[in-house]
């Protein structure tokens, strides 16, 4: 639990923290979404950008003691000699962080053998069985054959969500798809 709440420590044991998990600090790629709040309104830049360049500033997401006392923190980030904007935590987790999911999962698909979860939603999923209380698609087609057998290892997590999911087995309280491709539909619908 320590790693994950201390990414110096993180690093230290091999444990990676991705944008949008708790305990994740750096760089952002504000690309589209909505402009930032910032702690400051200019950027901060603590060393010179060598001569004849000027280097474009950089967002990032750092615990707001560090944005306080940069030139002791920018080595952290690879960031010195960059002109730096921090944003608030709360634009971050409020803002950021949502959105970064919801443009992620457009284009994530997910293979597994078998998904144990409340809730499973996607936009196409494709299952050999489905057990679920609850299942709502706009499309079932069943399946027939054998067909190709999803790679990936056990889901057990309380939701998953992915734009399309490849299963075998999915065991879920509620199934929520635009399209779902099944052999066999257990339990309510």
């Amino acid at each position: 639990m320590a790693a994950i709440a201390a990414p110096a420590i993180a690093a230290d044991v091999g444990v990676g923290i991705s944008m949008g998990q708790p305990g994740f600090y750096g760089r952002i790629d504000i690309g589209n979404a909505p402009p930032p709040e910032l702690i400051y309104a200019r950027p901060v830049l603590v060393e010179p950008a060598p001569a004849g360049v000027a280097p474009q500033p950089i967002y990032l997401y750092v615990p707001a003691y560090q944005a306080k006392e940069w030139r002791d923190y920018c080595h952290k980030y690879s960031a010195c000699g960059r002109p730096v904007y921090f944003v608030q935590q709360t634009w971050y987790e409020n803002v950021y962080v949502p959105r970064y999911h919801r443009t992620r999962l457009q284009s994530q698909a997910l293979y597994a053998h078998d998904i144990h979860s409340d809730v499973v939603r996607a936009s196409v999923i494709r299952a050999h069985d489905v057990h679920a209380e609850n299942v709502r698609a706009r499309v079932v087609y069943r399946m027939e054959g054998k067909g190709g057998e999803p790679h990936g290892e056990d889901i057990h997590a309380p939701a998953v969500q992915a734009a399309e999911i490849n299963a075998h087995d999915i065991h879920a309280r509620t199934i929520e798809a635009d399209t779902l491709y099944v052999h066999e539909l257990h339990g309510n619908r």
